[in-house]
């Protein structure tokens, strides 16, 4: 087996510990949302896609800045690629390109958006390798922090000229961790989820920031912002 297709393998597994009953496929039991947070039920239980009846390809906007490590602008594709009769979706993805890609198997019969869990894979990888942590650990801690200690708050925001209505969910899941002690600016890390029904596909932003203290001398922010979505034909004329 290629090792690219090894690594779309593991990155593809390691989805599921983001992934909740009833997420994915037809077959699985609906959740009982009473039991939910609100920022699982806004992330987990809305039907994100249900506005799309075509195949038709989401795209998003990729920023990386900061002093710790390479700063760079990319994009990334989500391809609804079949609408079944259901009106479940079959997704593929290009997540960045060149030497900043990262390979995810498709997806099939989605009612929600799974670019939020590619996001924090992405993000859980690059901090095993800064840390040495367990990429297990780090997502544990981000899925916790959905579950218990997630603030969600409405907000507005601007896009192509006009001011949107949606809700923000803020996480900062290692603030209490135990690898705090060794990294301190991982405690301060936060992740940023804007989300608006008026948004194709539902995600407006994602991000992941670490706030700068006095004597700060690396930091790293990264930000998914959605940018359009394209109907096939238009995709074949650009």
């Amino acid at each position: 087996m290629k090792a690219s297709a090894f690594a779309a393998m593991a990155l593809t597994g390691a989805l599921s510990v983001y992934a909740m009953p009833g997420f994915a496929g037809e077959e699985e039991k609906p959740l009982d949302s009473s039991r939910l947070s609100a920022a699982n039920e806004a992330l987990y239980t809305t039907n994100h896609l249900e506005s799309i009846t075509e195949p038709v390809t989401l795209i998003y906007d990729f920023e990386r800045k900061g002093t710790l490590g390479e700063a760079f602008t990319d994009k990334v594709e989500e391809r609804i690629t079949k609408v079944l009769p259901s009106g479940r979706k079959n997704l593929s993805f290009r997540f960045l390109s060149g030497k900043h890609r990262v390979r995810f198997s498709p997806r099939y019969g989605f009612n929600g958006n799974p670019i939020f869990m590619l996001f924090l894979e992405r993000d859980v990888r690059q901090l095993q390798r800064l840390t040495g942590g367990s990429a297990l650990y780090f997502r544990t801690r981000i899925r916790d922090a959905l579950a218990g200690s997630a603030e969600t708050n409405p907000t507005t925001f601007s896009f192509n000229g006009e001011t949107f209505s949606g809700i923000e969910i803020r996480i900062q899941p290692f603030a209490n961790a135990e690898l705090k002690k060794r990294f301190p600016r991982l405690a301060r890390k936060i992740y940023v989820f804007v989300l608006s029904d008026k948004i194709p596909g539902g995600f407006y932003r994602i991000s992941s920031l670490t706030p700068v203290r006095k004597g700060d001398s690396m930091t790293s922010d990264e930000t998914v912002t959605f940018r359009e979505i394209v109907t096939a034909d238009e995709k074949r004329k650009k």
